[in-house]
Parts: structure tokens; C-alpha cells; sequence
């Protein structure tokens, strides 16, 4: 994670409330280059309470005398027993000063569950540090400002499902997203945490069935329904058409029919202004 070489000015540190320099505005100042790797410049205490998902969180850091040039945080994120899951992105992070002259750095975690996040410092005058602490990422108390359903595990989050009962063309997934604050962006809500419903003309004899515990929708037979989603009071609606031929597309299904008192029909994904259409969201078949 130590950066070769970075471009930037290297000034001191900054006595009001903004310790770390890189976002400055770029100078003649010659090239910043990491000379090589420290010690004893760098601590993270362990965190008190778990990160919240999604929103920014203040991680304490502890340098001893040296100023910095540039700060970098990234998560891991971890299984139960620890191992790697998947790895955050790397973020350029600003060391700050609180009033009473401790400092900190603001993250935003993306994953709730296990994580270990890493804040890299390259300081002025060329050395670099690395720290790492275990944290928790759970979900914030308050009420996202936006709640979305990926379809397919991709970014799309409007449109039918169109399925069929063909192997590899009869499964999909849903992955409900949602947005705790507009600069931070969407991030993945564990299914295990929103509740699934499916809504069909036959309660008995749904065309699909749901399982909650990874969001997983399994083609039965052939007919329409919607999956209501839900989280913190609020909800999204997912139309899905299983066909003959999923490829087709069919009548721009949106299970108009099926949508609960108050709500409002989901959008089919072809709608847009008189501008052509986007390709319908199906279930490609597997190799």
C-alpha cells in the first residue's frame, strides 16, 4: 500500500484544523518522493464502538511531531472466521485537529460485518507508516435518504426481470442498496436485514420463489409478480416476468395489477423520454 512517488507540495502542517496537504492545489514545488519506511510516527487506538455503514465516521490517529503530507484509508473486508471476503476502496482521507488537539481522520465504511481498516501516512519529509485496526461495521440508526434494488448484482436498479424456466435463465439475485448520505453513494444492505415479499395473483401458486436469506429469486412457472422489498419503512418495488423465452422481453411487463394500495406501478426500464430504449434487464443463460 506505501506509495512510490507522489506528486504535490510538501509544506508544514497547518495550525487551524487541516493537518495533511496533498488536496492543495498543485505548485512548482519539486516532486514528493517516499524515502523510505518509519516507526514510531504512527498509532490507531482500537475503536470503542463499531464503524456505521455508509456514513462518515471519525477514526482517532495518534503522530508524534512529524507532519504529513498525505493520508490514504482503505477496509478489508472479513468472514466470520476472518478471512478475506473482499478488499474497499483506497480513499485519500485529510488528518484533522479537534479543538482539544487530538486528531482524526473521516471514513466511510461500505460493508457491514467484520473489517480491518488500514490508514497509510506519508509524512514531509519522505517517510511513510502503515496502521491497522480491527473494526465492526454495522448499520446506522437513522432512516436511509434512499432505498434501492440492484438487479442481478450489477448498478441497475429499475426495470422488469424477464426469466424462464431454462437452466442458468431461472435464477437472479437482488441486492438491496441504500443511500444513508448523497457524497457517500449507495452501499449493499445484508438480505438477512430487509424483508422480501412476493406479491402474485395467486398467493398459493406464486410463478416465483424468494429466499430471504440471500435474495435469491427462482423461477417456478410461468406468469408475473413483484418482490416488495423493504428497509426502515421503506420500500421498492421489482417487477418479475417469467416467460417461455426470457430473451424476448414480452409486452413490457410491469405488474401493474399487483402493485400494493399507494404505491406506484416500477417502471418497465423502457421508459425514457422518446430517447431509445435500454436493452431489458434478463437472466443470461450460463455456460
Amino acid at each position: 500500500m506505501i506509495k512510490a512517488m507522489m506528486v504535490g507540495c510538501c509544506t508544514t502542517m497547518l495550525c487551524v484544523t487541516v493537518i495533511s496537504t496533498a488536496a492543495q492545489e498543485k505548485t512548482s514545488e519539486p516532486t514528493y518522493r517516499v524515502r523510505g519506511i518509519v516507526k514510531g510516527r504512527l498509532e490507531l487506538p482500537r475503536p470503542i464502538a463499531p464503524f456505521k455503514l455508509g456514513v462518515t465516521n471519525e477514526v482517532l490517529v495518534q503522530l508524534h511531531g512529524y507532519a504529513v503530507h498525505a493520508a490514504f484509508a482503505q477496509f478489508d473486508y472479513l468472514d466470520l472466521a476472518g478471512n478475506l471476503l473482499t478488499n474497499g476502496r483506497e480513499t485519500e482521507v485529510t488528518v484533522r485537529r479537534h479543538p482539544d488537539g487530538s486528531t482524526y481522520v473521516e471514513v466511510v465504511p461500505e460493508r457491514v460485518g467484520k473489517a480491518e481498516m488500514q490508514l497509510e501516512v506519508l509524512f514531509a519529509d519522505g517517510g511513510a507508516q502503515s496502521a491497522t485496526i480491527e473494526a465492526e461495521v454495522t448499520l446506522p440508526d437513522k432512516k436511509p435518504e434512499r432505498f434501492l434494488v440492484e438487479r442481478g448484482g450489477g448498478n441497475r436498479t429499475v426495470g422488469t426481470i424477464y426469466m424462464d424456466l431454462s437452466r442458468g435463465s431461472n435464477q437472479i439475485n437482488l441486492g438491496p442498496t441504500a443511500v444513508f448520505s448523497e457524497q457517500a453513494g449507495p452501499v449493499p444492505i445484508p438480505a438477512e436485514d430487509v424483508q422480501f415479499k412476493v406479491i402474485s395473483a395467486n398467493a398459493a401458486d406464486p410463478p416465483i420463489r424468494m429466499d430471504p436469506t440471500t435474495g435469491r429469486i427462482t423461477a417456478l412457472h410461468i406468469g408475473h409478480a413483484i418482490v416488495q422489498t423493504t428497509f426502515k419503512d421503506l420500500s421498492d418495488l421489482t417487477c418479475v416476468a417469467v416467460m417461455e423465452d426470457g430473451g424476448y422481453g414480452g409486452e413490457r411487463t410491469n405488474c401493474a395489477d399487483l402493485v400494493p394500495p399507494g404505491m406506484a406501478a416500477p417502471p418497465t426500464g423502457m421508459e425514457i423520454d422518446g430517447k431509445k430504449p435500454p436493452s431489458k434487464i434478463r437472466v443470461a443463460p450460463q455456460p
